[in-house]
């Protein structure tokens, strides 16, 4: 039987599903902690058959060691996977669309974006060279996080920095979680049965944007250059004054690779709180009445609520404002409290609890200005689906 691998590898996992070539869904799985010690591989097929493994190893034995782990377990024959489709964050302008690789050269180019996401795709290209170099009678497909941001107009893309810098070396907002709003705008637009949708989606977890969707397409996001940009988020900064970066160089005499680092991974949740950079522990601070706790959660919806303010200025209605990601689809109080004092629109939120099984939950009273969503998100089934448009088997 043909199958399909998606692989959405971050910095030290990745998250895999496994799919018939009918986009059925046989399982998914993770890996946890590459190149630490402690490496874990868990995965559940549709039955809630769970394999639990544990072995050491390094991001250049990534192939072999996901090869050994299908196959010893029985999972599959990995001569099966006709098609893996890699997720990759950034595409610029030079990937405008999601690509079939079938040269080196094509990665090289992808290899070459990597300042434009530091975080994740370094680690993003090392899979990828891995099994495109291993597996080449197979067909490999990338999925960039930046492809369903490209419809976004030059108004909403451009910085107010010399314009000679986006001509010259393309700088401007690219976005990412693309793959996630894209599912959340086909989601949203078969379930209210609308061809196109205008809404504001916000995919929140240790990464977090917000989209403008209009017309089913992306008008505008938070993230910017980089993932750096736009929300608080776990260890990210968002946005920020950029006369820190000149004050911290200048001023304080540190290293400018420094001054990235503490942006890219010492901020966020976790340079407020101090303790953690995951909200289940700046929750659990709250409720112990830890100050920094309570203001990094205070932050984060703030954030939230300027974002969804200045989104509803520059459309006349919407059909919706939705949540996703870890985030986004757990945290109810927090959803409640972003409407709480949202004064631009009558927005209440009914429920204390909402049915954790339904993929798509309305939370808002049907007097509601605006209706609220939680709407699970799925970036693997929709890289499947662009895979198989890509290679004209939808």
């Amino acid at each position: 039987m043909k199958k399909i691998l998606i692989l959405n590898v971050g910095s030290s996992s990745c998250k895999f599903q496994i799919f018939t070539k009918e986009l059925k869904l046989l399982g998914k799985g993770l890996i946890d902690r590459i190149g630490i010690t402690g490496t874990s591989f868990f995965y559940k097929d549709i039955n809630n058959k769970q394999i639990k493994e544990k072995k050491d190893f390094e991001y250049k034995d990534f192939a072999e060691e996901f090869k050994r782990f299908i196959n010893d377990n029985n999972i599959c024959k990995f001569e099966e996977f006709y098609l893996m489709v890699h997720r990759v964050v950034m595409g610029s302008e030079v990937f405008p669309e999601n690509i079939i690789v079938k040269d080196w050269k094509t990665i090289e180019k992808i290899e070459k974006l990597t300042p434009l996401a530091p975080l994740h795709q370094p680690y993003n290209v090392i899979a990828l060279k891995e099994f495109f170099g291993k597996y080449k009678d197979t067909k490999h497909v990338v999925c960039f996080d930046t492809t369903f941001h490209s419809t976004i107009p030059e108004k909403n893309f451009i910085f107010t920095i010399p314009y000679q810098f986006y001509k010259d070396y393309k700088i401007r907002r690219y976005g990412a979680h693309g793959t996630s709003h894209q599912y959340i705008t086909e989601k949203l637009s078969n379930f209210l049965n609308k061809k196109n949708v205008t809404f504001i989606n916000l995919h929140l977890g240790n990464g977090a944007s917000v989209c403008l969707v209009k017309d089913s397409k992306s008008y505008d996001t938070s993230m910017g250059l980089t993932p750096l940009g736009g929300l608080m988020m776990g260890t990210r900064s968002g946005d920020l004054d950029p006369s820190i970066v000149f004050y911290l160089i200048n001023q304080k005499k540190l290293d400018p690779n420094d001054v990235e680092n503490i942006f890219i991974k010492k901020s966020g949740l976790l340079g407020i709180y101090g303790k953690s950079s995951d909200m289940r522990d700046v929750i659990s601070g709250e409720e112990k009445k830890e100050k920094r706790a309570i203001l990094a959660r205070e932050l984060f919806i703030k954030r939230i609520n300027d974002y969804i303010a200045t989104y509803l200025n520059e459309v006349e209605k919407v059909d919706a404002i939705t949540f996703t990601g870890g985030i986004g689809e757990n945290d109810l109080d927090l959803i409640k409290r972003v409407f709480k004092n949202f004064h631009l629109k009558k927005i209440k939120i009914k429920q204390d609890k909402f049915d954790r099984n339904l993929d798509i939950n309305l939370l808002s009273e049907k007097d509601s200005e605006i209706p609220i969503y939680i709407i699970k998100t799925n970036e693997e089934l929709q890289m499947a689906k662009i895979a198989k448009i890509l290679l004209k088997e939808l």
